[in-house]
């Protein structure tokens, strides 16, 4: 995190950023919530009695990570994506969303539509034994002693 007013620098640090109480707003109907940003400074020189803090709502958060995944610098989008990745509930809540996604959004339908055909073409070619489109696994010989009492009843 870099704090700085025109060419003065006030501070040059890694952040720590952690959730901070809600804010109520003045008509008492809306909890805004809050992301508190603190510096973690290793030099003790730069670091002053009282911390330098910033604090986001939720629009700025949604500013800042819109930026990021449109960001031209892929490494950029590869730090929201491992954020997404390393907490399973915010992936299972992405997938759900990609797999109902609302008749309004027919760019993600469709994004999911294409990736589960190809997984299914990939499934399909890796596996040459199913032969019927209905079935989800391949068929299985029938065990021997089931096959002894059909030719004891055709015999």
């Amino acid at each position: 995190m870099q704090v700085k007013k025109g060419d003065r620098t006030y501070l040059d640090a890694r952040a720590i950023a952690e959730p901070a109480a809600d804010v109520v707003t003045s008509d008492y109907y809306t909890q805004l919530p809050q992301i508190r940003l603190t510096a973690a400074s290793a030099d003790h020189a730069m670091q002053s009695e009282t911390p330098t803090e910033v604090t986001l709502d939720g629009n700025d958060v949604a500013k800042l990570v819109e930026c990021a995944i449109r960001h031209p610098t892929a490494n950029m989008r590869y730090a929201v994506l491992a954020a997404i990745w390393g907490h399973p509930d915010s992936f299972r809540q992405i997938f759900q969303f990609g797999l109902t996604a609302p008749a309004g959004l027919p760019e993600i339908r469709k994004i999911v539509a294409e990736e589960l055909d190809r997984l299914s073409a990939v499934s399909d070619a890796a596996n040459p034994a199913r032969h019927d489109a209905t079935t989800l696994l391949p068929r299985m010989p029938l065990p021997a002693h089931l096959r002894d009492r059909d030719r004891d009843r055709n015999g």
